[in-house]
């Protein structure tokens, strides 16, 4: 008997409306955890090269984890994974809500879904049940009323609904999956993959349980968890505030407000959206993920004003500032209607606040015109004109079927402004700037696995790592790799980092519990799996595993010939100097820390491709032999560069 996994995956072929149950060796499991990890090595597997992301033998694959759906502190996440339609290479996003214990209920660790329906449809799955449904009545309509049309039609709301607004049915290469109406896959296009598909919706009602080889170890052990989150300073924070809670120290304390595309670092009126005012004028309630310890789920309700009387969930730190302060607004009810539009349209806010904020600034420094915009003025902080914008980007119209690329491809496409796009490898960066947030973040961003974001290491240990004496010295040797613009020991620390959000992602368990507050390490999610499956897992095992996950998916990028010449910050972060505030004068120190990251990975210097006998330490044999031809390929590609 399996414990812990269902140690099965479900297959559905839209093109041949076929659904197959495949089985899962239990080697396979132990070698990839779950989640992420299933995800990545599947989609390496069979989305190659030569497989376009919008295609129907392209791959939209759905993961869970070992501990989902237990009692598991916060172990409600799903990971959604594909190629890329924004950046071309890997992509992923991790959503929470109930939408993944749910399919664990139904019986699967994954769902694969590949080809592509001849008509709108949307997928039932019940238990062993699955069936391809209309979904022309459905098609065209915003998140929150094509979810109730779902639960009406199946006749019941005990059940979860993962669906794509009109962004993702139109295509736009940020479009998101949102479950439960509010929780978001957001980043990396994986709406217009599932749009791609004419797939609306997947709904999915579970009866089973999750089977415990321990049952009194594993819920000693989660209880103890839970005692230590109840307590966590962090953790309380995230519950009194959200991640709203990073507005003040970001801005005040740190320097690294997105104020008008990067521009700044700092504005005098930042507390105007503070999680203080947030949640004493704004929030209408809060709620948790499947097994949530924290509760830092927002919902908001605007009282007065333009749009008083809407209500919607969120927005988090990343949204409120991408569709705020990045494109010039600090007004709070304004940010929260924007979050609004782009959940309820299932637009990914950073990617869509990129490309606004390109666009603003071209505008600002006379790269764009009426001509280009279609009459348009794209004045800093224009509540009218960023509304109208977001529609138009959803709905794929005028100048919105520009931004609509993302501001990267914008640019190319343009001819123009490409040094205003804050990207990497064309994926545009969430809100945050290393200039003043910090260094090792910064050489996650521009080694990135799916270009620049934060969630792909999460190195809060030099944000956070201070509030828990001794563990970043025990980590790494030293306490002075916790100072935030510190060169010291960052290669090691997005290292650790990487290889632990990995495994986080693989079992999967949120971040806020292991990468945020540190109140779980990786020897307590190895007790929790080990007494959870039966089988023994210690923590370097963990991130042993991590570390494969990882270097699969840069040699995903690898295979696209893509490697030390586009592991590059925006060039705004390496030859700006912070203008003001509390980091003024900073840059990112690209130069010497990427190189001394790949020292640390194993990486060679000169193509940024994993070394043969590091893939092969990971069990990684075959990746190996698959980028031996890249490998040479891509140095000629450097030669031809330097000239």
């Amino acid at each position: 008997m399996t414990f812990g996994w269902t140690g099965k995956r479900l297959r559905v072929d839209l093109s041949r409306e076929t659904s197959s149950i495949e089985e899962i060796d239990p080697s396979y499991m132990r070698k990839w955890l779950g989640g992420r990890g299933f995800n990545s090595e599947l989609l390496y597997q069979e989305v190659g090269p030569d497989v376009d992301p919008l295609s129907p033998d392209s791959r939209l694959i759905f993961g869970v984890g070992p501990l989902t759906g237990t009692f598991a502190p916060s172990s409600g996440r799903t990971t959604v994974t594909a190629r890329s339609p924004l950046s071309g290479g890997f992509g992923d996003s991790n959503m929470g809500g109930h939408w993944g214990p749910e399919l664990k209920f139904a019986g699967y660790d994954q769902l694969v879904v590949q080809g592509k329906a001849s008509r709108p449809v949307y997928l039932w799955i019940d238990d062993d049940q699955v069936e391809i449904r209309e979904a022309a009545a459905i098609w065209g309509r915003k998140v929150p009323q094509a979810d109730a049309m779902i639960k009406e039609e199946l006749g019941s709301e005990e059940i979860h609904i993962a669906l794509i607004g009109p962004a993702g049915e139109r295509i736009v290469s940020y479009a998101c999956i949102l479950n439960d109406v509010y929780r978001a896959a957001a980043r990396c296009g994986m709406g217009a993959v599932m749009g791609s598909k004419n797939l609306k919706a997947i709904a999915v009602r579970g009866t089973g349980a999750v089977s415990i080889a321990r049952p009194e170890e594993f819920y000693r052990i989660c209880a103890q968890a839970r005692d230590r989150l109840r307590e966590d300073l962090m953790a309380q924070m995230l519950f009194d505030q959200g991640t709203w809670l990073l507005t003040m120290p970001a801005n005040y304390e740190q320097g690294w407000f997105c104020w008008k595309n990067f521009q700044k670092g700092h504005h005098p009126q930042a507390r105007r959206l503070s999680g203080e005012k947030h949640r004493d004028n704004f929030l209408a309630h809060r709620e948790g993920c499947f097994a949530c310890s924290i509760s830092c789920g927002r919902f908001s309700r605007i009282k007065e004003g333009q749009y008083a009387g809407e209500i919607t969930g969120g927005p988090e730190y990343e949204t409120l500032t991408g569709i705020g302060p990045r494109i010039g607004l600090l007004e709070m009810d304004k940010v929260v209607h924007n979050n609004k539009l782009v959940n309820e349209l299932g637009l990914d806010s950073c990617s869509c606040g990129g490309a606004i904020a390109w666009a603003m600034e071209c505008w600002q420094r006379g790269l764009l015109t009426e001509k280009d915009t279609g009459g348009l003025v794209l004045d800093w902080g224009d509540q009218e004109t960023i509304t109208r914008l977001i529609e138009m980007i959803a709905r794929r119209e005028g100048f919105g079927d520009l931004l609509a690329e993302g501001s990267s491809r914008a640019a190319e496409i343009l001819g123009r402004g490409a040094e205003y796009s804050i990207s990497v490898k064309g994926h545009d960066m969430s809100q945050d700037d290393p200039r003043g947030l910090g260094f090792a973040f910064g050489i996650g961003f521009a080694t990135g696995r799916r270009g620049g974001d934060h969630l792909q290491g999460l190195p809060c240990l030099e944000l956070t790592g201070g509030f828990y004496p001794g563990l970043v010295e025990k980590i790494l040797g030293t306490s002075k790799a916790e100072e935030r613009l510190s060169p010291v020991k960052k290669p090691e620390m997005e290292r650790y980092s990487e290889d632990l959000k990995a495994v986080g992602d693989s079992l999967t368990q949120c971040t806020f519990t292991h990468s945020w507050s540190f109140a779980v390490q990786p020897e307590d999610m190895a007790l929790m799996l080990s007494s959870a499956t039966g089988l023994e897992f210690a923590a370097e095992e963990l991130l042993r595993i991590g570390s494969r996950i990882v270097h699969l998916e840069r040699a995903y990028w690898n295979r696209l010939l893509v490697g030390r010449l586009e592991d590059k910050s925006p060039r705004r972060f390496v030859e700006e100097p912070m203008p003001d505030g509390p980091n003024q004068g900073t840059v990112f120190p690209e130069a010497e820390l990427i190189p001394r990251y790949y020292a640390v990975r194993g990486w060679d210097p000169e193509t940024g491709f994993p070394n043969e006998e590091v893939l092969i330490d990971l069990g990684l044999e075959k990746v190996a032999r698959d980028l031996e031809a890249c490998r040479a390929k891509y140095q000629d590609m450097v030669r031809s560069e330097r000239g």
